[in-house]
């Protein structure tokens, strides 16, 4: 198990995950942020936040960002959100 963090960041700042959690792969990590996404889309909407720089991102125990998913990307793309390196990186081809 590898313990990885899930922090979420927008323009008011970055929120960070210092408890973290164990996850047998990355792939579970990343689909623990893809909901953490999909749940601050509800809240922002609800309070009428913009979504603009509102980002997931997860960490490794070293603090190296691992992945990246946009709150944009997550409407933009629902079921198969692009993943990149850090929330200020282009999209991947065919996302905007």
């Amino acid at each position: 198990m590898t313990r990885y963090y899930i922090d979420l960041r927008d323009a008011r700042g970055t929120v960070r995950d210092d408890e973290g959690a164990d996850y047998a792969h990355l792939e579970d990590a990343l689909e623990e942020a893809k909901a953490s996404a999909r749940d601050m889309v509800q809240q922002y909407m609800d309070r009428r936040l913009s979504l603009e720089a509102t980002c997931v991102e997860v960490r490794d125990s070293h603090g190296r960002t691992m992945a990246a998913l946009t709150v944009a990307e997550v409407l933009d793309h629902p079921v198969h959100p692009a993943f990149k390196t850090d929330c200020t990186d282009s999209p991947a081809p065919g996302h905007h």
